[in-house]
């Protein structure tokens, strides 16, 4: 493998992305230890420490998120926007047209998702500054988390916030344009791995007994072989073209159209993170306005319901799989494989080309990614089980988190070997 690695990056173009690559990361970690005025950052850290939530907004602003820096927003505006068209595009024909368009079409998609990201991006800066001012009261700390003096020093932190998550999304598009692997996912992958020794070792000195050590151990390796078995599984179905005809009857060429068992990735993930979660901070808030007595009673109810484990758990595994399902049409669309399978000439063997064939696709996909999206729920919901069962005070390692890792190293290690094989001899290096 290192041999591997070491012919790969005698290639000029491998060696000036991937220092392009890590330029921006580096860019990218500096920026994120840029404090944002008038934030008590030790108190923040310590109720971090103690919210899942927070942990896993920390995760997928590349770590910006605890150290409350200009880039605290991070890459979730661009990716709830990414995901938004991603969802209109199965019911609007003209977002349909632009994803199956070529590359122009494409960038007006791009530009689209920009301009959706800012809005995005300044209800969410509000979300985190409200969110601020109320964690003391919440957490009952005798300190405020962040000093603002008037309207004018709200609309300061506001337009930092704003800024930071355009300049990340701007950051990740050069990762993507002259980098190495997808930009958003590479910043992201950047802040998991920068937290996950911190929080490695912060659990091994909690940990007392060796049992509970030994079953950390295990959890984990269960958590990183589901991950890698979720990122690289696919189901394969044969295909044949009809290009050829011999003597002794029809043989056309024959190759396989694969079906990942999670053609989404991560993003029904987030997507069920923020719809189940959501309902909590808005039943948090509403709990504790004492102008509407009723309206607090019943937002408390709701608030102690979905904040149980097993509640909050089997609502977290539903909604991922619900999501998972329903996003795998919106990648891998059954019709249009149809389509093109007709176009091209070619059948899926035993099977009748046109209407049958989409109805076979629509079956195996189901089938498929039905297993894949359990497992992914499985992922998810496993170092919650870890952190109640070993007694843990935070999560140590996320499903998420993992998946991601496996997912952008295993495409980072594909577009290396995509640019090795125009270079050089074909040969499967990775």
């Amino acid at each position: 493998m290192l041999r591997k690695i070491k012919d790969a990056l005698k290639i000029r173009e491998i060696r000036s992305k991937l220092l392009f690559t890590l330029f921006i990361l580096l860019v990218f970690r500096l920026l994120s230890a840029v404090t944002i005025p008038g934030v008590n950052l030790q108190v923040f850290k310590a109720i971090v420490q103690q919210s899942d939530i927070l942990q896993i907004f920390n995760m997928f602003s590349g770590g910006a998120f605890a150290s409350l820096s200009i880039l605290t927003v991070g890459l979730g505006p661009y990716i709830n926007a990414s995901y938004i068209f991603q969802l209109l595009s199965a019911v609007v024909p003209s977002i349909k047209e632009l994803y199956s368009g070529g590359p122009i079409e494409r960038r007006t998609l791009t530009m689209y998702t920009r301009l959706l990201s800012v809005p995005l991006a300044i209800i969410q800066a509000f979300v985190v500054y409200f969110g601020l001012t109320s964690f003391s009261k919440q957490f009952g700390l005798p300190v405020s988390i962040l000093s603002v003096n008037g309207p004018v020093d709200v609309a300061a932190v506001i337009s930092i916030f704003v800024f930071g998550a355009t300049f990340t999304m701007w950051l990740g598009e050069l990762v993507s344009e002259a980098g190495l692997g997808g930009g958003s996912s590479i910043i992201i992958l950047a802040g998991i791995l920068v937290s996950i020794p911190t929080s490695l070792s912060y659990a091994w000195r909690v940990l007392i007994y060796d049992w509970q050590k030994l079953t950390l151990i295990l959890v984990l390796l269960v958590i990183l072989i589901l991950a890698i078995v979720i990122a690289l599984s696919v189901y394969k179905i044969a295909v044949v073209y009809a290009q050829r005809v011999r003597a002794t009857g029809f043989a056309g060429q024959e190759n396989f159209i694969p079906v990942p068992i999670n053609p989404a990735g991560v993003m029904p993930v987030i997507f069920a993170i923020s719809v189940v979660r959501m309902p909590v901070v808005v039943a948090n808030f509403l709990a504790k306005q004492n102008r509407w007595p009723t309206i607090a009673h019943i937002a408390s109810v709701v608030s102690t319901w979905m904040n149980n484990f097993w509640v909050n758990n089997l609502l977290m595994l539903v909604v991922t799989v619900g999501f998972t399902v329903f996003s795998a049409f919106l990648v891998f669309r059954p019709k249009e494989v149809a389509e093109n399978l007709a176009k091209q000439g070619a059948f899926v063997r035993g099977v009748r080309p046109g209407k049958a064939t989409e109805e076979y696709l629509k079956k195996v996909l189901i089938y498929t990614v039905f297993w894949g999206a359990l497992l992914l729920g499985i992922l998810v919901l496993l170092p919650n089980i870890l952190v109640v069962s070993l007694k843990l005070p935070t999560l140590v390692v996320t499903g998420t988190g993992v998946l991601i890792v496996a997912s952008v190293i295993i495409d980072t290690l594909r577009q290396v070997e995509a640019i090795y094989s125009t270079v050089s001899e074909p040969k499967e290096y990775f």
